[in-house]
């Protein structure tokens, strides 16, 4: 019976080991898109990740529609397992005004080799916040 215990003990550990080993070799580099809507406002974001390491760097571009206005700025944040957490960075022109700086804070998880799930916060030097869920592809 002692016996009979122990290995489900040790089948139980197995099972949830295991699929974090599988996490704990991924690589995020690569390019990866996602899209959001504020109202009648909608911006894909095109990011280009390097992971060296449990660090990442990178940059990104916006596109809004239907203004046409673009945007673009500098990734930098930690892959730890299937945990991906990442910082993004942006100064935006103003005409003729102060620029806009711009701090996006994204907590997520690796959902596979191809898509990564998780919680944007935004805030910007206008004091505007914004939170959310986000879903990024590779492409």
């Amino acid at each position: 019976m002692k016996m009979f215990r122990w290995s489900v003990v040790l089948l139980a550990v197995a099972t949830l080991v295991h699929p974090c080993a599988a996490l704990s070799n991924v690589d995020v580099s690569g390019t990866w898109e996602s899209s959001y809507s504020f109202g009648p406002i909608e911006e894909l974001m095109t990011a280009s990740i390097q992971q060296i390491g449990s660090n990442i760097i990178g940059s990104y571009s916006v596109k809004s529609s239907p203004s046409g206005d673009e945007y673009g700025g500098i990734i930098f944040g930690t892959v730890d397992g299937g945990r991906i957490k990442a910082f993004y960075l942006a100064i935006k022109g103003a005409d003729g005004g102060d620029p806009l700086t711009t701090i996006t804070f994204t907590d997520g998880r690796v959902i596979n080799e191809d898509e990564i799930q998780g919680e944007y916060y935004y805030r910007d030097s206008d004091s505007l916040e914004l939170s959310g869920p986000y879903e990024a592809n590779r492409v």
